[in-house]
């Protein structure tokens, strides 16, 4: 679907809560991956996300038609996350355990239940190293399974500075990883 048709859709949404339900069913997935791929923890992810739709559910007269509907949405969603992270004074710890629970591999035998657990534990530690936008393209890209336009869209930027963006985080990948 086009921009377009969100665009209306959001705007029928400000008085019509089956087409918010609409918009939320869309683009819920995508922005709950993309949260949680940062937070790795399912409360967390859980709260920061309701956040998101309540702030898009009351500010959404608010949406410049100028825009894409997911451009304005994702801008609520990199905000919300940026106050979330801001509100935690403590230094959090890093904690895959339950973010691997949900992408764990599947396996018969367990010596290939430990090596793949290992080699997703490295993967994901190489994440962290990545740049907030790397990280977010990765998410976006593989967990969420958008295309580069898609995620292009999203971010607003270029399609191919998101492919650009995409190759050097894994080329980055595979130095961290070898």
């Amino acid at each position: 679907m086009d921009k377009n048709y969100y665009n209306r859709l959001a705007e029928i949404a400000i008085n019509d809560d089956e087409a918010f339900t609409k918009l939320y069913e869309t683009f819920f997935p995508t922005v709950y991956a993309m949260i949680f791929a940062r937070l790795k923890d399912i409360s967390s992810a859980d709260d920061v996300v309701s956040e998101i739709f309540i702030k898009v559910a009351l500010n959404l007269d608010r949406h410049d038609k100028k825009f894409a509907f997911s451009t304005w949405l994702f801008k609520i969603a990199s905000n919300s996350l940026a106050d979330y992270f801001r509100s935690q004074k403590r230094n959090r710890e890093d904690s895959w355990d339950e973010f691997l629970e949900h992408k764990a591999p599947k396996c018969d035998q367990p010596e290939e239940k430990l090596l793949a657990s290992e080699l997703t534990k490295d993967l994901l530690r190489a994440l962290d190293k990545l740049s907030d936008r790397q990280r977010q393209i990765i998410a976006l890209k593989y967990w969420s399974e958008l295309s580069n336009v898609e995620i292009a869209e999203m971010l607003n930027l270029s399609a191919s500075n998101v492919g650009f963006i995409h190759y050097q985080a894994i080329k980055r990948l595979r130095e961290l990883l070898n």
